[in-house]
This record gives C-alpha cells, structure tokens and sequence, in this order.
C-alpha cells in the first residue's frame, strides 16, 4: 500500500485521457518492480519511453497547480520534515542530484523499504539544449524508479552492489571508500557543508519557528539545485539522529516569494542569520541572576589533546598501538606451540598467584581455581591451576564426659616422662573418642556421606560461645570431601555440645591451612597439564592439581625474586538510553592496554606510557536504524593504516560491537580490569547487554578467565554506595583483578567529588570534557563528531589508568594484601574488614586455635533478634556500632540495608570540653602514636587473655603474663614499620616511593585492628574488648591532663580521644618546643608502649565547639618556617555548603587569625560582606559559586523522604532526561537553590527547598523561569557560617551581620542573646542591659477591658520627680498610675479604672505561671540556623560525644544539638524582672542622688509600698522555688 499511496495521488491529480494513458505506464513500470508482475489489461514489459508520461505545463500554471495543491493539503497532513507525509504540493525533479534517504534503513543493510515518492513536474523548456539535458536526466529517472526512496550511500552499501570474494565474506570497506570517494566528487566542499550543518543544527534545536518566506524559486534551475543539495544535507543530518522527535522544526508554508537569481552562499547566510536570530532571542530573554563564565580553557590541559600525544608518539616514543605491540600479542596467542613453562631444578612449576575462584554451588563445589602468571621462554603468560579434592574441616566439640581433664593431664605427663609411647596414647585416645566417633559418624552417614575421617586433636578456643569451653582442649577432628552435602551448624549430640567449620569456605581453608598471604611465589608439585579441548580457563597454560597438598608457599631461599610484570586494561563505554525499555545500550566501548605495569613498586609516567608498552582499541556501532556519517569509514581506514593494526573497528549493530570487544579482551589477556566506577557502572551494562543481545557464552566468558556455560544471576550491586561490584559480576570476571579508581579514590583521598572529571582536574591536572548519553546520538550524525566521541572514549579510559598509576593502587593494595592474607581481589574492593578478619585466621590457625564461624546475615539478625527479646531492653543496644568501627560496613551490609545508621553501644574516646576563643599565642598539639593499637599492646588486651564477665560488664584488665595473640600481632607490625622507616632515610628516588607504600600499608592494618573488634558484622566482633580499650583510651586522657594541669601548670583547653591542646602564653617557638618537650618526657616515662608526640604548633587558634576549630600552623621544611591554615569541622571543610560561602568563611577566618586589631578585623569582614550582597543582588557572582555538593548514598528513588531532600529530587530528575553518570548511589549532585522569577516572597517560603532545587546545567539551558534564590543564599549559606566564626570576636553580632548582607536584622536578634550565655546578664550592673530580652507584665483594666505594660516603680518615681524639677508645671502622668492605681485608658474622674491590689497580684501571678507552664512544656529547638528543628520529642540515641536525647531528630543530614528553646535561665531572668518592677525596697540602695532627692523618693515609695506588696510577694514565692536561683553549699567544700 505504500508504494500505491504516490501513484493514487499522482492520479487524482491528472485530467484528460493523455493521463489515465501516462498512468497506466507507471503502473506497468511499478509491476517490473515487485518482480516482473504484468499489468490487468496483459500489456509486456515494452514501455514506450518516446511518449512522455509526465506533463509539461507553463511556470504560471504550475505554480498555481503548487499553491492549490497546498491549500488543499494544509491541516489535514502535517510536514515531518521529508520523511516521505507531508505533500509539498510539488513534483519530484528525478533528474537533480540529492535524492533524500530511506527512513527504514536497517543494520547498515541496503534493503530497500521505502515507499515510492511522487514524481516532480517537468519545468517549460526555454530552448534545445536544455531539452538534451532532459532527455538524459530521463535515464537518471528510470533508474531512480528501479531503485526507490534510496540514498546514494544506500545504494552502495546494499547486496546489490557489495562484492564477494570466493569464500563469499562481503568486502564492506572496499565499499564504503567507493561511496564516499562517489559522494566526494558530486558533493560541494566540506567547509560548504560543514556550515549548512551548524545552521541546521541551530535551527532544529531553536523553538518551533513558522517559515513565512521561500527561499527557492522553482523557475531558477540554478535555485532549484540549492534546494535540492540543502534537502539532501539536513535529511543526512536527520539520519543519524535517534528517533525521539525532540526539538524537530516544524514549517508550515502558507505563502511564497519569488527570490530570482539567489546562489548557494546566499542561501547559506540567510539560513545562518535567522538561525543565529533565534538564539540571541533566546539569550536575550534570560534574565538569571548570576554570570555564567565561558572561559576559554587551557588547550594544553586538555585531557583528549594529552591522550592524543601520547597516542600519536609526540612524547618522545613510537605511536601507540603499533606494529611492534601488536605482533608481541600476536605472538602471545600462539605461545603453547612455541614453547613450554619453565620448572624448578625438582621438577615443580613456579607459579606466581594472583587471584583464586571458588566454585560454590554445582558439580564443581569445592573445586578452586588459582590464577597468576608462569615464565615461558623469556615472558610471563597467564595460566590457570586447578585444585581438586578439597576437604571440609569440622571440629566436633566434645561434652566433658569424653576427654576428662584430670586424667588428660596424667596420660600426657607420662607421655613426657617416657612411660608411655606416643602410640599408646593415641590408640588411649581414640578408644575415649569411640561414642564421640560413633555418632559423629552416623551423623554423616545419615548426609549420605560415604568417605570421611576423624581423629582426635588438642586446639585451642577464646572467643564468645559460653557453650565451648576456652583454653586448650581435645577435639574431634572431622574430614571429608566438599562435594558431600555440610553438617548442620547447630548440630548437638549426647556426646558432642557444638560443630565449628561446618561451613568454612574451600578456598578459605586453602588460603589459611597452605599459608597463601596474597600474591606471591608458590611452587607446584604432581600436577598434569590439561589438554585443550578440555580447558576449563582461557588462560594460554592451564593444569589440574589433585590434591592441595602439592601447591607450597615458595622458600625464602628459592632464586625466585623477580615479581612479574601484569597486563591492565582499562575500559570505558559510551551508552544510550533506550527510553522504550529504559535501559542503557552501547554504542562505543574503548580499551587501553598496559602489557607491562609492575606491580611491586610505583611506576612513573615516562615508564609505562613509553615505546611497547601501551596499545590502544575501540569498537563503535551504528544507532539503530542509522548510518554512519560521510567520511568515517576513510578516516577509520587511514587511523589502522597509520597504527599498523586494528585500532578502530566499526560494527553494525550492539551484539557484533560486544563480539568483538570480548574478542579483544581475549587476546590482549588482561590481568586487570581498570576503570572509573567499572564495578558499579560498566561492567553491569556490559553482562546485561551480552544477555539482551544474547551474545554466545563461549564469547561473553572471554571476560573472565573461566569457560562459562550459564551467566551467573546478576543482582544489582549493593544499595550503598562504595560496596563494589555484585558477587554476580564478580564472579563473571573470575581470573581477571578489578581496579576500580572511584572506590579507591574514595578510601585513599579526600575530596568534594570522586568523579573523574574532578579527579582528573585535581589529581591530573587536566581538563576532562563530560558527554551526556542525550548528547552522544547528535555526535554521530558527522564523521568529526563522531570521531571526537571516540576519543573522548579512549581519554576516559587513559585517565583512570593514569589515576591508577599516580594513586599506586596496585602495589599498595598488593601491599595489603600480603600483610593480610586475603584476596586481592578483595582488597582492590575496599574490603577493609576481610583484611583484618583473614590477618587475624593466619594468625590464630599458626597457634592451633579453632576460629569462630562465619555467619551469614539471617544468622546474624536472627540472633541479634533473639538476643534482644531474651534480655530485654536492657541490651537493646547489644550489636550496635562503634562509631570508631563505622569504616568496617564494607561486608555484610546486606543486613544493614534499608535501616538507619546505628548509634554506638558503649562509650568511645573522650572528648573534654573546650575552653572557647581566640588564641593569639602558641598552642601545642600533642597526640599519641596509635593510641587503640599501643593500648592493646601495653595492656596485652586479647581473646586469648582477657575474662569475660558474665554481667556484661566491661571486663578488668588481663593479669597473664602470656602475649595474647593480637599485641603479638601488632608489635610485629610495629616493628616492620619502623624497619621499613629506617630504611627509607637511606634510600632514593622509586626505592623511597616503594618503602613509603610499604610503611602506609603496615601503618593501614594495625590501625584497622580495633575496628574489627567494634563492629558488629566482624567475624571477630568482641564488644567486651572493644569497651575495654576505649576506657582505657578515656582514663589515659584524663590522666595525661591532670598530669599537665596539676604537675606542670600548664592550661590544657581541649582534648580529644588521643590528643590534648596546651596554649603555652608564648611568642618564641624554641621556648613553646621546650614546655612540649618536657610534657613528652613526663607522659612517656609512665608507659611501655604508649608514646605521646607533638603533632601541631599553632600561631593563632580559633577555638568554636567541640571537634570545631581552625588554627595558624606553624610547619617546617628544611628548618625554615611556614604558616597554612587548618580547619577541623568547619562549614567551610563540609561539602553541602556552596563554594560563595566557602570563599567568605576563608576570608573571615584569614581576617581573624590575621593577628589585626579587632576594630580592623571587624571593618574589614562587614565591608567585604556589603560588597558580596551588592555582586550577588546585580548579579556579578558567578554561577558555578552557587552550587552546593551532596552524596547521594543510596539510589535517588529509595529515598523514602525524597521530597524533602533537594540532591535527591534532582538526581530523579537526571534519571529522567537520560543521565546515567551524577545519579547513582555514592555519586556527588550538585544544586542550586532557587525561586520563580517573579514569585513574592511568600510564594518562595510556602515552596520547600528541595523543590526550588536545580542542576547547574538546568540553569543554563532554562528559558528563564528560574532565578537564584539570593536570599536564601544570604540568610541560608554566608549568614550562619560568618555568624559562628565572629561569635568569639567583640563589636559584632549577628545582628550586624544580617545588616551587612541587607537582611531584616530583626530575625536574629534571638540569636544574639543565644550567643552569650544568658546566666551571665543576670550579673550586669545595668537593669536595662540585665532584662533587655524579658517579656513586659501587662495588666488589664476591669472596667474597660484595655490592656497596657506595667511600668517600673522605682524608675517612674525617679523620673517622675526628676521632670518635675526641671518643669513644675509637667503632669504626673505616669506617677500618677502608681499614685492612684487606675487604668491611663480610663476617665480621670470617680473610681473607674481602678486596679486593686489583689486584682494586680492576681494578674501577675497568672502571667509567672504562664512562664513556668511554657518552661514545662521543654520545648527543644536545633542550634542549628540552617535547621532549627522545633520538638517535644527526644532522641535518645547517641551520636558520637553528645548527651543522651541532644541529637537532632534531622540527624544525620543535620549535625546540630537539640537545646531547651526557653531555659531555667531564661524562666529565672523573668521572674526577677517582675520582681524588679515592683520592688520599693533595695532599689533605693542604688540610687544615686543628693540627699533631697533620695528622701523625696524614699516618701513617694513609702505610699506606693503597699498597694504593690502582696503583687511582689506573690511573684517573689514562685522566683524563690525556681532552683537556679540557690547554690548548694555542701557542694563546694568536702567536709572533713
């Protein structure tokens, strides 16, 4: 039917038989189309071409004909822009270049689905030659009718015209060059076209726009084709946009102008102006309040342009992926027929491990698989080693009744006297183990296990099971294979009270019992190469081991030092969304290989980026349903012919780019996988799209070095941000070690964003340019685009190598792991817990101690569970985290997900108060060297030596004189340390970069070992230890501070966990050094291993709150003094504070720690405040000051309160325009907070913030809706941070403050009297100053029912008598109120208005009771300014130092203290006042006057005495109840 749609339409628009005639015709010529189908009336195949079939009609006539055509047309077909709808009222010109492409192209096939288009009127012939020039163009026509709606391209790539060699593969490139050398001749220059592009490009993205005025004059022949070339471009604009419709121009022509005589490059100015008119409009209408910089950057720090050099050699090496590298791979994959690995002079294989997979679940559980690197020929090659026949190793814990301890002690005593053999005693063993073994044995059997071992064995137990008893004792020991089904954990026998080891891991067994500490030399013995067609791996060796026995730890004297070099490879994918599906789908994936990173010591970048050690690869598709663009396919040609080898490759749909990637990562042979977030972004869409596009296993497994048939399930990573990739994904690249630079990034530094872009600008320095998935379609549709996406793809991937390299994660990580004993692979995912949990499992399995179960995570909440409901409230917080063991919720969080973030369950380190201010004399700060580990050490504080109460009580310290296993542990890391320190001052260049990695990791490990003693989730969670090291954290404090106090007399102003701050009151820094060293001395001669140390000396220090301070350090290199700013929990170090607030919290802090005059220091903060206020309100600040940073740490939609939580609204809102990068868990939003042009102030308050929240670049590509809510940022960002810094600093206020940055100074004067303790007013020697804050007593008329304030006796009087005496002839107005008692609303005359005295003591009464009641109700209120939070509630968890039910119930986005909105001070102040106003008595001791006027006023008062005595008594009663007002005595002196 579409290919009828055109004729039927041509049809009705002929008249005359002549037509019906031509009609027919077309029919006939259709029908050899669809395959040589004959016409009804049986016509052949002969088509005179000697008559027309078109008409040829005057200009006039056919104009008219054009207009007509489109009248009818209009509102019944919209135009869609050429794509074969909408009716232009004109015939199609066959004869003119330019024919407009198919929309139903697909997979870069050039099957032809289009429909028919209709056929263009010939124009009226002017003379003979241009009737020879018809005559030919009919020919171009029959062939336009044979081949369709098709484009030139098209035709080309189609069957019809590719080319088969004799094997029948298709010769595409040959192809694609012939079209775009066809292409090149015809089209105009590219300059030409480039810039009809840009104007098109402006126009689609403009608003709609109506085209009033023709551009073409169809009687033009020169006209004409400009139109024809213009169609062409903007169609081969349009296809290779993605289908979304988005932004498309929609014109409707309602008229036209004649233009004669109108050339290309007029057209092409015209297109540009109008184009160029839409955006200055759209600019022009912006009204944002804010500058957005457009500044050039740096070309020379561009990232591209750095990848670029590196890639084409300019760095003083060959390019990039040459011959030389690829024919070294090459030559790699044919390495099993060129040669065989190397074995020892014994016959073992060295085998240097680097990563170990366990199979759990299937017919190969318990099978474990070793992969690492063999030495053939003169390299290193992969290879795979498979260990079979694990055993499972079970301890049966026998009841007391079989191995009696009594009677175990005298068998072993004549053992050593010789009385006995050795023999005797094992068989006496065995026969006292019989019903042990009995049962234990029908047990098995019972599991169907048929082969199994058992012996008695001595082992040690310490840890927390009551049921088993601690110390050494006798054990049956249980073996058997791990393919058999596990004993039940909870298994108890008459003779047997527990089972430990029934779920052990095989390759934890493997690790501890063969003594593997991470990647190192092991020598295997007995094994058998396995031949290739039953290879389980894709490594180039592979062997099988049948018991793990034959694989040794490589001897220390072995010749085997040199550690092998690895293969990293860093990946990067360019994604679409999909938004049918919401999926991302990959368009480009670029991989960058190092074929030589060491991994042993640090590398520099003139090593690995030089000659042979870097090649480079990327793969790009075409969009679904698009084409490449003209010119790519010679421009990928010309980069592999210039490289020497494949560089670029270009594939036709998402499943063969994801064959040819895996192809590739098969080849290179990667020991490494590096990449930005590669555990949380991009290997989870490249397994999903292998499994959407159902990509063969026997490729997608290439990924991993294990032969997969079944994708493991692939659950989406945990919840929390910085877990790493999921066990899924992790175990689909088993063999191959994942570098994620994101999570590592995260633990090793400290910074506002972990996105690569700002790591590349502050760790690089270099400039990164983002893509937005949106973006990337629009970059396909030139071949310059394109090719730019391509490397911005290969940038990508060479930055978080080079982050990899310049961080030296591999040998720090590798570092840890063989101090640790773990998995590296575990490591490089941050598993700071597992490091600790299998150091502790090496070290407890050398000593023979039976380690206790790993439980699983319903375990444990089961347990947790069951433990709270038998003990009751009381132990409610049993499990909870230690805020010290936070950094350990890498494992098991599984458990923790969806909850809050627990409190502590015990006391931590102590934090004194501080004596708040401004220090300008040196401070010292003295800290202890790892207080926590030095602590266990000088206390021998072990499982292995420390009782345990059964109260739950913190245990005493240990008495044995045995070293417990962890101080053991410790003083050998210690020691290494501090031998790998000394070495380091005698070493040079790489060798101290080496020791100094060394030195960290020793230094990470030991500090991490309290941790896992705190956290609840730890595999050795000791909460009676951990509570036993803190307390003596806390005593050691408080006994150094009264040892500098009391013993020294030194001022101690804080302390905290491990630190103290003396203030010295000295100038001279030789004498301040001198006082530090002689607290050093006296501290350290009191212990063993606890060492103090001075870590700071402070010029100047600012001291707020507590863990709140900024001070002037004084630091030395080469014994020359400099100053640097320190800040410790300042706004200005959190990240949810905007960069303008930020930039002023600096600047007052350098002002105040300047050393200036006060006056000085003060004029210059408010002046710089007026001036930012001034910029901000003009709008001369720049955007990017604005923007405030938060982390979202779980995904935006999970946030169950998202409304309320402006990084979460916004990151949704990026989600839903296509934003992959900037809206996942553990990424970083930014945010501006802003309001409706034009709203009033009290639209903006009824609007929550989260709503007026907006991404930076929704700001910038706004038509101006949405301002920068200045205010806000005002009273909101600069007002609170500015305010806490100047709190200390005399002669200003808040209140200052806001007047400076043109706020209404009235919202905080509350906060003024906030600032200063509000007991110290009660001592001021002026009554005004002292109740300047207090509520007036307000009495009320009982005649009239008026009220008014109560004003004070003993100042009206004094003032009363004063005016009189100037001015005889004033009226005692107000002392005639006390005079008369009567209301001053109320007529002078009779009694109206009178107020008697138990009338006014009742009224006063009420009002003191309505204080007391509003003091009662506790109304708590967040100190806060940015959150003032109003509650009756408590909270009472505990956060970190604060009191119990002091926590913000904002907590944790809020980290402000819940205080008492009206105080027993505040109360105590109010009550005094009313007591000031009606006093008659004291005040007149105050009074001073000469001796007529004290007795004039002493008279006045004597008369107004007892109208107001019973009022003042009254009040006086409920003041003295109040205890604030009453000093316990018995407390300020101890009685003897």
């Amino acid at each position: 039917m579409a290919d009828e749609q055109p004729a039927v339409l041509s049809g009705k628009r002929r008249r005359g038989t002549e037509a019906t005639a031509r009609s027919e015709a077309l029919e006939r010529l259709k029908a050899l189309r669809r395959g040589g189908r004959r016409s009804e009336n049986g016509g052949g195949y002969a088509i005179k071409m000697e008559d027309p079939i078109y008409d040829s009609v005057p200009e006039d006539e056919y104009n008219s004909l054009v207009a007509r055509r489109r009248e009818e047309a209009q509102g019944f077909i919209v135009d869609d822009d050429g794509l074969g709808y909408g009716d232009e009222g004109e015939e199609e010109d066959w004869s003119q270049a330019g024919l407009p492409p198919s929309s139903d192209e697909s997979d870069g096939e050039g099957l032809n689905k289009s429909r028919s288009r209709k056929k263009k009127s010939e124009k009226k012939e002017k003379d003979k030659e241009k009737e020879v020039k018809k005559g030919n163009a009919s020919l171009t026509a029959a062939a336009a009718a044979i081949m369709g709606k098709t484009k030139i391209s098209a035709m080309f790539t189609s069957n019809v015209f590719k080319n088969r060699d004799s094997v029948g593969k298709v010769k595409s490139f040959d192809c694609d060059n012939i079209v775009d050398d066809v292409i090149a001749e015809f089209a105009p220059d590219e300059a030409d076209r480039e810039r009809r592009r840009r104007g098109q490009l402006i126009v689609k993205n403009a608003t709609p726009i109506k085209s009033e005025n023709r551009f073409f004059d169809n009687g033009n022949d020169v006209n004409f084709m400009v139109k024809a070339d213009l169609d062409r471009d903007f169609i081969n604009f349009k296809s290779g946009v993605d289908e979304k419709k988005e932004g498309i121009v929609e014109v409707k022509e309602k008229g036209e102008d004649k233009l004669s005589n109108l050339v290309k490059e007029e057209v092409v100015s015209v297109l540009e102006v109008k184009a160029d008119e839409a955006v200055v409009k759209k600019d022009g209408g912006r009204t944002l309040n804010a500058k957005i910089s457009d500044e050039e950057r740096d070309p020379a720090l561009s990232a591209t342009a750095g990848w670029k050099e590196v890639m084409n050699g300019k760095n003083g090496g060959e390019a990039v992926g040459g011959a030389g590298v690829v024919e070294e791979v090459k030559s790699g994959a044919n390495c099993e027929e060129q040669s065989e690995f190397e074995l020892d002079g014994d016959g073992s294989l060295p085998f240097y491990i680097l990563d170990a997979h366990e199979e759990i679940f299937g017919a190969n559980t318990g099978t474990i698989y070793l992969f690492g690197k063999v030495k053939a020929g003169n390299t290193y090659h992969s290879c795979c080693v498979v260990v079979k026949n694990m055993h499972r190793c079970v301890y049966a814990i026998p009841n007391s009744s079989i191995f009696r301890t009594d009677e175990m002690s005298m068998l072993e005593k004549e053992v050593e006297e010789s009385r006995i053999s050795s023999t005797d005693f094992h068989k006496k063993l065995q026969d006292m183990a019989y019903e042990l073994k009995n049962e234990v044995a029908s047990q098995l059997l019972s599991l169907n296990v048929s082969s199994f071992s058992m012996a008695p064995v001595k082992r040690r137990y310490a840890f927390d099971r009551s049921d088993i008893p601690a110390g050494e004792n006798y054990a049956l020991k249980i073996n058997y294979p791990f393919k058999e089904p596990p004993l039940p954990a909870d298994l108890k026998g008459e003779t047997f009270c527990a089972l430990l080891g029934t779920h052990c891991s095989a390759l934890e067994l493997f690790l501890v019992k063969r003594k593997v500490k991470g990647p190192s030399w092991l020598s295997v013995s007995k094994f058998a190469t396995c031949p290739a067609s039953q290879k389980v791996s894709w490594c180039k060796f592979e062997i099988i081991v049948e018991s793990p026995k034959d694989i040794q730890v490589s001897s220390s004297s072995n010749s085997k030092i040199e550690i092998p070099p690895v293969v990293v490879a860093a990946i990067n994918l360019k994604t679409v969304i999909n938004e049918k599906q919401n999926v991302n789908e990959i368009v480009s994936a670029s991989v960058i290989c190092c074929h030589k990173a060491k991994i042993d010591t640090p590398m520099l970048a003139s090593e690995w980026k030089k000659p042979g050690m870097l090649s480079h690869f990327t793969v790009v598709r075409k969009l679904d349903g698009g084409i490449f663009p003209m010119g790519f396919s010679k421009e990928v040609t010309d980069r592999n012919t210039m490289a020497g080898s494949n560089v670029l490759a270009i594939e036709s749909s998402e499943r063969a780019l994801l064959n040819r990637l895996m192809i590739a990562l098969h080849k290179l042979d990667s020991d490494f996988l590096v990449g930005h977030n590669i555990s949380g972004f991009d290997l989870d869409v490249l397994l999903h799209r292998t499994q959407a596009c159902r990509v063969p296993s026997s490729t997608w497994s290439k990924i991993g070095r294990l032969k997969r048939s079944v994708m493991p399930k692939l659950t989406k990573g945990n919840a929390i941000f910085g877990s790493g990739a999921s066990p899924g994904i992790m175990s689909c690249i088993a063999g191959r070690l994942l570098c994620d630079t994101y999570l590592a990034s995260r633990d090793l530094l400290k910074e506002v964003s972990y996105s690569l872009t700002q790591l590349a600008k502050t760790r690089l320095n270099k400039d990164r340019k983002e893509i937005a998935p949106h973006d990337i379609p629009t970059m396909f549709q030139t071949s310059k685009s394109l090719i730019e996406l391509v490397e911005y793809g290969e940038t990508d991937a060479w930055l978080s190598m080079e982050l990899m390299f310049h961080l030296s994660i591999l040998p720090l990580t590798r570092q840890l792991t063989n101090i640790s004993g773990n998995l590296w692979g575990k490591t490089l995912q941050g598993a700071r817990a597992q490091r600790v949990e299998y150091l502790l499992l090496h070290a407890f399995h050398a000593k023979k101690y039976i380690v206790p179960d790993k439980m699983s995570s319903r375990v444990k909440e089961a347990k947790i569970t069951k433990r709270r409901i038998n003990n009751g409230i009381e132990d409610r917080n049993a499990d909870e985290l230690d805020t010290d063991a936070a950094n350990f919720e890498n494992d098991n969080q599984q458990s923790d997900h969806g909850k809050r973030k627990k409190g502590p369950a015990y006391a931590g380190g102590l934090v004194l108060e501080p004596k708040k201010g401004l220090y300008d004399k040196y401070v010292l700060l003295l800290d202890f060297n790892s207080l926590y580990p030095s602590i266990i050490q000088e206390y021998n504080i072990c499982f292995t030596t420390v009782e345990r109460s059964m109260d739950g009580l913190v245990p005493r310290l240990p008495s044995s004189k045995t070293t417990g296993v962890l101080p053991e542990l410790l003083k050998n890391l210690v020691e290494r340390r501090r031998m790998v320190k000394s070495w380091m001052k005698n070493a040079s260049g790489l060798k101290v970069q080496q020791l100094d990695i060394q030195q960290q990791a020793l230094k990470l490990t030991a500090n991490s070992m309290y941790g896992c003693l705190g956290f609840s989730n730890s595999r050795f969670y000791a909460k009676p230890l951990a509570e036993l090291i803190t307390l003596q954290g806390r005593e050691i404090l408080q006994s150094t501070v009264d040892l500098v106090q009391n013993n020294l007399n030194l001022e101690v102003i804080y302390g905290d966990t491990d630190s103290i701050m003396i203030y010295s009151g000295l100038d001279d820094i030789p004498k301040a050094k001198a006082i530090a060293g002689k607290v050093i001395q006296e501290v350290n001669k009191k212990y063993r291993c606890l060492e103090i140390d001075l870590d700071g000396l402070y010029k100047r220090m600012l001291l707020l709150k507590k863990k709140k301070y900024a001070a002037v350090k004084v630091q030395f290199k080469d014994g020359t003094p400099y100053e640097v700013i320190e800040r410790k929990g300042l706004d200005m170090v959190r990240r949810d504070w905007s960069l303008l607030s930020k930039e002023l919290g600096d600047f007052c802090l350098a002002q105040i720690l300047s050393g200036g005059s006060c006056e000085d220091v003060i004029e210059s903060i408010h002046n710089s405040l007026m001036k930012v206020q001034e910029d901000m309100r003009s709008g001369q600040v720049a955007l990017e000051k604005y923007v405030i940073t938060k982390t979202l740490t779980k995904p935006p939609e999970a946030y169950p309160d998202a409304k309320n939580q402006p990084h979460a609204l916004v990151a949704l809102r990026l989600k839903q325009s296509g934003y992959t990068a900037g809206c996942s868990a553990g990424d970083t939003v930014p945010y501006i907070i802003c309001c409706e042009q034009g709203a009033g102030a009290s639209a903006v308050s009824l609007t929550g913030i989260a709503q007026r929240a907006r991404h930076p670049d929704e700001l910038k590509c706004d038509d101006g809706k949405w301002i920068i809510d200045i205010e806000y940022y005002l009273s909101q960002q600069i007002h609170p941070v500015v305010s806490r810094l100047c709190a200390s600093i005399q002669g200003t206020s808040p209140e200052r403050l806001a007047d400076c940055l043109g706020l209404d100074s009235s919202k905080f004067r509350s906060k003024s009297s906030e600032s200063v303790p509000s007991s110290s007013l009660l001592f001021a020697a002026d009554d005004e100053e002292r109740y300047q804050s207090c509520e007036p007593l307000i009495l009320s008329c009982p005649s009239c029912s008026g009220t008014f304030h109560c004003p004070p006796v003993f100042i009206s009087i004094c003032t009363s008598i004063l005016e009189k005496s100037k001015n005889p002839q004033i009226e005692e107005s107000i002392s005639n109120f006390w005079h008369r008692l009567c209301c001053p609303k109320c007529p002078e005359e009779g009694d109206l208005g009178r107020i008697s005295p138990a009338t006014m003591a009742n009224q006063v009464k009420r009002q003191a009771e309505g204080f007391v009641s509003t003091y009662y109700k506790g109304v708590m209120m967040c100190d806060d300014e940015t959150c003032k939070h109003t509650t009756r509630s408590l909270n009472l968890r505990l956060v970190g130092d604060s009191e119990r039910g002091t926590v913000c119930p904002s907590y944790p986005r809020c980290n402000g203290r819940l205080v008492r909105k009206y105080t027993e001070a505040d109360l105590y102040k109010q009550l005094s006042y009313f007591c000031h106003l009606l006093e008659t008595a004291r005040c007149i001791e105050k009074l001073q006057a000469d001796a007529g006027t004290r007795i004039q006023v002493e008279k006045e008062l004597m008369k107004i005495r007892p109208m107001v005595d019973m009022a003042l008594s009254t009040v006086k009663k409920i003041r003295d109840r109040c205890a604030y007002g009453w000093v316990q005595l018995n407390g300020l002196a101890v009685t003897v």
